[in-house]
């Protein structure tokens, strides 16, 4: 039995001539489709931002709709080329969140609901630092999958939104207020008292200081040689929130241990240095000759 290839390749050719309208037409729905998607993501963006003033679930919830945009223009596409069944199978899945889970990975389905939790529970804002195993920097945007992050490097970080779920997430910036503290040593000598005046007197004074909570100095540890003190105070993080230094407190911090040095140097208050005695249990003579 011999095999007509001249006409199988015809009607092969004659089916996909008689179906390019269908595709031309599929590709014209797939291109509108994502193009509607943008224009209504970045619309629903700027409006529900300006109105919910919430930065993250409007971005958020402008994502989803942009993506089920793509999935709606995607499955109507489908069927343009004749796949309607496949289609209308898609869609009676359940829905739109079927669609997520048919064309998506497992952990691409766990990211989008953990950033659904994250954009409703909102445990960070746009502009936070947050933390998350030892990962730490400013939130930039929020998307259906990952969280981004830039640290104080200029570092871009990019953590899946199921990882922020599962793990410990700090916030370092939720209410602005961050206790800073820091230690430092006077001689054993010197009047401990009179030290926690000097130091609480300019604690008091300083303007980036807050009065409360209140502040305190307490003695940490007495040491063979050395007496020390540990400095607690609370500060407004958010009121300087422009200077990526002094976002933590760095330079408060910085600026206070340099001025509390000046300050008890200028009371002769000072600071510890090691002693160690020499002790001679035998009586032993050295002798020296010279030729």
């Amino acid at each position: 039995m011999e095999i007509d290839f001249n006409s199988i390749f015809s009607d092969f050719f004659h089916q996909i001539t008689a179906r390019i309208p269908n595709i031309i037409s599929g590709i014209i729905i797939l291109v509108v489709a994502i193009i509607l998607g943008k224009i209504i993501y970045k619309i629903i963006d700027k409006a529900t931002e300006k109105k919910w003033q919430d930065s993250i679930l409007s971005t958020f919830l402008a994502q989803v709709i942009k993506w089920s945009i793509y999935l709606f223009g995607a499955t109507m596409a489908l069927s343009v080329f004749g796949f309607s069944g496949v289609a209308g199978t898609v869609f009676a899945g359940a829905g739109v969140s079927a669609i997520v889970f048919g064309f998506a990975f497992k952990d691409i389905g766990e990211n989008f609901l953990a950033g659904i939790i994250l954009a409703l529970k909102r445990p960070f804002e746009i502009g936070d630092i947050i933390e998350i195993q030892g990962v730490k920097g400013t939130v930039k945007e929020l998307d259906i999958r990952l969280t981004h992050l830039r640290n104080a490097e200029g570092k871009d970080i990019f953590i899946p939104n199921s990882s922020i779920i599962k793990n410990t997430l700090i916030n370092y910036t939720k209410d602005g207020y961050l206790r800073i503290n820091f230690m430092i040593g006077i001689a054993p000598e010197c009047d401990i008292e009179e030290t926690r005046k000097l130091i609480l007197d300019y604690l008091d004074t300083n303007k980036n200081i807050l009065k409360k909570p209140a502040h305190n100095v307490v003695v940490q540890e007495l040491g063979e040689y050395t007496t020390d003190i540990q400095i607690f105070f609370w500060i407004d993080i958010l009121s300087s929130k422009n200077l990526p230094d002094e976002y933590l407190g760095h330079n408060i911090r910085s600026k206070a241990i340099t001025d509390i040095k000046r300050i008890l140097d200028a009371n002769n208050i000072e600071m510890p240095s090691q002693v160690l005695e020499h002790k001679m249990y035998r009586q032993s003579e050295i002798k020296l000759e010279t030729k």
